[in-house]
């Protein structure tokens, strides 16, 4: 390049925007060093600092200005680090090596990079120039898997919001979040405080500030700084704090230690009368998946709701069962039923099977008789199947031998084979015939739990024992004007016949201060009718 220092006015451009503040700053200054150091004969009207990332174009209002200031002659040359500091992206660095070909750019001077402004230099500044763009789009490529694994790992990639730390491990790369031991309890303090109901958000914020002395992260002066209240409104709907991460619209369950339960950051959302941010939560409910509607035949599932009572200020749940409206081209009427009332319901069906818990001990007495007795059946009927079938394939042989000899022809031969099959398969089904009996023990012992303990599990049970209870009470449970009905299984009927009875004996021995244990062959003379009949049903629903 042809020397005109004495006639080209540069303008120096440093930029810096990848750290944070502090360092960020003491990056630009560095710069400015630099340039004085390396270019103090040069004739430098301004150094303009940048602060914003060079990774997408038209970003830059600094870069912006300086192009318009030389594109109207004020300067005539650039000075920069490195290449890279004045473009890392297409865009950019077209516009660059663009006006230095049409002569509006006379000079570029570098501190880490020569420049020769000649058809080899600009093929070389071009290259240069593609290099940090590439470089930037694999370094962000990197980072942005990189903090999707960290993601997937169950850590929040980005900044730990307030009462919590990132903490950097040993392993190299891996940030995890901790609580902070002093913010994390007042945190809790306010989330406590909006539970109860009696508290607006301003009136937390307040005790927060002035009674608890909360202080922010950000140190915009000695000890730190007080919380505002569009700070108190995003940590109170941030799920993060119910133990949610989120990044790039997915979410996930964070490993780090939750602050509240979802249940409560729901109520909260509630109080502060919002939805609260959109999350995948799975809530378990008892008797979705078992109920039909009567009127469309779609399911019946449940969702749960949370109400501010006007007066008292406390919040209520409540768990309403509706149904699905699945039905296409068919708008369905029925009206949705909280969980008391249907519960109310089925324990008034199980009433009618209810017998004492007394009989617990004789009714499983009498099972163990039932298994006995099965077993013993089984060993003689398998014995007797066994010779049965011995004795079928002899005589199979001995009539494949006489139709070989031609004995007996081909439609005799056929029609007596027959015959022997259809023996052999009836013999077969005596296992088949086994296993329903140790089904119906099954049964027999489920349905004397029901009699028992049903009503209790629907009452205090969780939601696994309330299924068990539906599933063994009855089949096609549906509901219909809030009334729910099913079709009880036949083999509780003899329960249903002697309940009255059964519960009046126990009830005469009470009285009579007989204990239970020596009146026993009479209570089992009571029962073992009913299990019997029990067990003789046929085990198929109504």
């Amino acid at each position: 390049m042809q020397s005109t220092t004495g006639k080209i006015k540069y303008l120096a451009y440093v930029r810096k925007s990848t750290e944070g503040d502090e360092r960020q700053a003491l990056s630009i200054d560095s710069q400015k060093d630099k340039v004085r150091e390396f270019f103090s004969s040069l004739d430098i009207i301004e150094v303009l600092v940048e602060k914003h990332t060079a990774f997408k174009p038209y970003s830059r209002p600094v870069f912006a200005q300086m192009i318009k200031r030389i594109s109207r002659g004020e300067a005539q040359g650039i000075i920069a680090w490195h290449p890279d500091r004045l473009s890392r992206n297409e865009i950019d660095a077209s516009t660059i090596t663009y006006m230095v070909r049409t002569g509006l750019i006379k000079d570029l001077k570098f501190g880490s990079y020569n420049f020769d402004n000649s058809p080899e230099g600009i093929m070389m500044l071009q290259m240069a120039l593609s290099q940090s763009q590439y470089f930037s789009s694999k370094l962000g490529k990197d980072v942005k898997r990189g903090l999707e694994k960290k993601f997937e790992m169950g850590w929040q990639p980005n900044k730990a919001p307030e009462g919590y730390l990132n903490k950097r491990e040993e392993i190299k790369g891996l940030s995890t979040i901790i609580t902070d031991k002093a913010k994390f309890p007042l945190l809790r303090k306010a989330f406590d405080a909006m539970l109860t109901g009696a508290y607006s958000v301003p009136e937390v914020l307040d005790k927060l500030n002035n009674e608890w002395g909360f202080k922010t992260k950000r140190m915009k002066s000695y000890g730190g700084n007080v919380m505002s209240r569009s700070s108190l409104y995003r940590v109170f709907t941030n799920p993060f704090y119910a133990g949610i991460i989120n990044y790039g619209g997915k979410e996930n369950q964070g490993k780090h230690k939750p602050m509240i339960t979802l249940d409560q950051y729901d109520k909260i959302q509630v109080i502060m009368g919002r939805k609260g941010k959109p999350r995948n939560q799975k809530k378990d409910f008892a008797y979705t998946g078992l109920i039909h509607c009567k009127e469309c035949g779609c399911l019946i599932t449940a969702d749960l709701k949370h109400k501010v009572l006007k007066y008292t200020k406390e919040l209520k749940s409540y768990t309403y069962y509706f149904c699905t409206r699945k039905r296409k081209n068919y708008a369905c009427h029925q009206k949705p039923i909280t969980k008391e009332d249907l519960e109310l319901q089925v324990e008034k069906e199980l009433e009618k099977y209810q017998i004492r818990p007394e009989f617990l001990d004789l009714g499983l007495e009498i099972i163990e008789e039932l298994k006995n007795e099965e077993q013993e059946k089984t060993v003689s009927i398998k014995n007797n199947a066994d010779k049965s079938a011995d004795a079928l394939k002899e005589e199979m042989k001995n009539l494949t031998k006489m139709r070989c000899r031609n004995l007996i022809g081909d439609e005799e031969y056929t029609e007596s084979k027959n015959e022997l099959m259809r023996e052999l398969s009836k013999l077969a089904t005596s296992d088949t015939n086994n296993d329903i009996e140790e089904e119906v023990i099954k049964i027999t012992k489920e349905t004397f739990n029901l009699a028992i303990y049903g009503r209790k599990e629907i009452i205090d049970g969780n939601n696994e024992a309330k299924r068990r209870v539906l599933t063994t009470l009855g089949s096609n449970w549906t509901l219909e004007q809030k009334k729910l009905e099913m079709l009880a299984f036949k083999w509780l009927l003899p329960i249903q016949k002697s309940q009255t009875l059964l519960n009046d004996e126990i009830t005469r021995f009470e009285l009579t201060n007989t204990p239970i244990n020596k009146g026993r062959n009479e209570l089992l003379g009571l029962l073992r009718p009913v299990l019997r009949r029990e067990r003789d049903l046929n085990p198929r629903r109504l």
